[in-house]
């Protein structure tokens, strides 16, 4: 995908959950959000330090020893092949407004406007517990992926709950994501994806078989030109 395009892409959708969390919290409480955005010290410092334990999940989960679990592997070859070209050539400015995006909308209608609409039906950890099940199957890249997801999720459900104020949660979850996609840049770069070829494509350990099936092809032109000289002999 086209560095252009993921960018673009990104802020549009991100936009675009803002306002179903604004349209869904005028129609249910008359607010722009359910859970109102508090803008002061507190809730920043509360926002920075929640994002250190899924930034070193999310730093093992890439590191060498991380990668060779066979779920973290999988999830990583997938983030490569989806967003490796343009994570690579897109500039730091970028990644971070993509990021901080994400941790806006995101919030804005998870935390801000679906967990406490559903918190009005139920109890407030049946909200959290439901609306970090639905996060996460909106995020199942892979089974693994829909767990991980969905556990943030419920992080960030209590971290909102907990402070009544949706700060922490953006702050939290649009850091990490500016990390996050940092740390795959410095990754994917070292390991960049061959040209033309997806995650999938890629050579396994045993070269054998693929050069045999490179080197099919040149047989039977051998032995094709082999009868053909064979018929002209006897002509």
């Amino acid at each position: 995908m086209k560095p252009r395009s993921v960018f673009l892409g990104g802020i549009i959708l991100e936009g675009a959950l803002v306002i179903i969390a604004i349209l869904i919290s005028y129609w249910r409480g008359g607010e722009p959000l359910l859970n109102p955005i508090r803008f002061d010290l507190e809730g920043l410092g509360l926002g920075i330090a929640a994002t250190l334990p899924m930034v070193a999940y999310f730093a093992f989960s890439l590191s060498r020893f991380g990668r060779n679990i066979a779920a973290f592997k999988k999830i990583y070859k997938l983030l490569r092949e989806i967003l490796s070209r343009a994570i690579i050539e897109m500039p730091t400015w970028q990644i971070a407004v993509l990021g901080m995006s994400a941790g806006i909308g995101e919030e804005c209608l998870f935390r801000g406007a679906l967990q406490p609409l559903v918190e009005g039906w139920t109890s407030p950890l049946n909200a959290i517990l439901i609306t970090g099940f639905i996060f996460g199957l909106l995020h199942a890249l892979t089974p693994a992926y829909f767990i991980l997801a969905t556990a943030i999720s419920i992080y960030l459900g209590f971290l909102a709950s907990q402070t009544g104020n949706l700060l922490p949660p953006i702050i939290a979850h649009g850091l990490y994501d500016v990390v996050g996609f940092l740390l795959l840049k410095r990754l994917f770069l070292e390991d960049p994806l061959p040209a033309g070829k997806s995650a999938e494509e890629e050579p396994a350990d045993n070269d054998g078989v693929p050069e045999a099936e490179e080197t099919a092809p040149e047989t039977g032109k051998a032995e094709a030109e082999g009868e053909t000289g064979k018929a002209e002999a006897v002509e």
